[in-house]
């Protein structure tokens, strides 16, 4: 059996969204955020990088170089200018747990599909949860991106949203089109053979009985 063109777009959109999601993560382009003594500092998930205010170059002949960026773990606690810590706290650390639940599910969603193709035992393209679990993984994805994002709304007056994010916005937007691909292709096969068997008649069967050797009659394929 040949695996659906629409399948295969999906599960095409869905690796889109996983490698942007990933990008996303690693890059240091959250947040843009001012420090009280002037300096701007783009902060990720995982590492933040400090950037020379022009204050500071304009009155050295020889500018420092910038410091090399540093990692971040959980609970890193890196609020900006007249932001609340223990919301910049949050808004990180939610943001952390989904784009790491959203890349298990997309990762997942990936490897069933490949299982599919090689019709290894329990996991065949005409198996019935097949499909549905492909989707119901890249609709997990797309749900906790959401999550993740909506945190993000409320920032500070001095702290700006950066490229990492919308890459993320990115990659959201194309597992919700995965997922809703796949979910209408379900639909509508359901929808084809929920409706009751069309059954022709031919017009011999009103003739008087008589012995035949064949069925006059035809079904519909569902």
């Amino acid at each position: 059996m040949a695996v659906g063109r629409l399948v295969l777009v999906a599960v095409a959109l869905a690796l889109a969204s996983l490698l942007l999601n990933a990008t996303a993560a690693l890059g240091s382009g959250w947040v843009l955020q001012a420090l009280e003594d002037g300096r701007r500092r783009s902060v990720g998930l995982w590492r933040v990088c400090l950037h020379s205010s022009d204050a500071e170059v304009g009155t050295q002949a020889q500018p420092r170089p910038h410091p090399p960026c540093q990692a971040l773990g959980w609970g890193a606690d890196l609020s900006g200018y007249q932001e609340s810590r223990s919301t910049v706290k949050l808004q990180f650390d939610m943001m952390r747990a989904c784009n790491l639940m959203a890349t298990v599910a997309l990762t997942v969603g990936q490897l069933i599909f490949l299982l599919g193709l090689l019709k290894i035992k329990h996991f065949t393209q005409d198996s019935q949860w097949w499909e549905e679990a492909i989707a119901a993984l890249f609709q997990l994805a797309s749900f906790v991106l959401v999550i993740g994002l909506v945190s993000f709304y409320r920032i500070g007056p001095y702290t700006h949203l950066s490229y990492s994010c919308y890459i993320n916005i990115t990659a959201c937007l194309l597992a919700t089109l995965a997922a809703a691909m796949l979910i209408w292709n379900i639909l509508h096969r359901r929808d084809d053979c929920l409706t009751p068997p069309v059954i022709v008649i031919s017009r011999t069967l009103a003739m008087p009985f008589r012995p035949r050797l064949d069925n006059d009659y035809v079904e519909s394929p569902c």
